[in-house]
């Protein structure tokens, strides 16, 4: 008698198979679950492994929760996924679409790697959306429409923003357009030691 009660892979006991696992995933020992192999994360519907790093296949920059995990698409590094800690992946939508908890990230944000972590010259700029209650990751290159584009922090005397830069000492203006980030450019100082940028102050 096939014994597959609880089993979605793995072996009957007779001799066949209680399911098969996706390309590039795994049966568990007791064939409960599949699990995806090593630098492979699943969809959004489960289905199937998609490697990350590799194009986007429909993936958006918003993203989605896969357990404590957020699965998104970056404009430079493809299918990234940032581990948000435990119970700290939200869902938002009924079509699965989620990211992390903003933690203490707030509107103002922070500078990072595309998969969140500290790095000398950062490209992603992350944010609170506040409403939500999540992180919203922008690419600066992709924002600024400049390949140099990164993330940094201006601090004037008054206090500090972080948001993306075209360039070093450029900044897009309202409109979008790249423009000079003190209205004396000469007076711009880039600091990379501290990815920070001044007027003169």
């Amino acid at each position: 008698m096939p014994q597959c009660q609880d089993k979605v892979c793995g072996s009957d006991g007779c001799g066949g198979t209680c399911g098969t696992c996706p390309a590039n995933s795994t049966c568990n020992a007791g064939g409960e679950s599949c699990a995806c192999a090593a630098g492979y994360i699943p969809n959004q519907a489960e289905t199937e492994c998609v490697r990350i790093g590799s194009a986007c296949q429909g993936i958006n920059q918003y993203g989605y929760c896969t357990g404590d995990t957020w699965v998104r698409c970056d404009a430079q590094e493809g299918i990234v996924a940032l581990n948000c800690g435990p119970g700290q992946c939200k869902r938002i939508s009924a079509d699965g679409s989620g990211a992390c908890r903003c933690g203490t990230i707030d509107a103002n944000g922070v500078c990072a790697s595309a998969t969140g972590t500290s790095v000398a010259n950062p490209r992603v700029h992350f944010t609170c959306a506040t409403s939500a209650g999540v992180l919203i990751a922008e690419n600066c290159a992709d924002a600024t429409n400049s390949s140099a584009g990164f993330c940094s922090t201006f601090v004037t005397a008054f206090g500090h923003q972080t948001s993306c830069f075209c360039n070093t000492c450029s900044l897009p203006n309202a409109s979008g357009q790249c423009r000079p980030l003190c209205s004396n450019p000469s007076d711009c100082r880039y600091l990379p030691g501290q990815n920070v940028h001044t007027c003169g102050f």
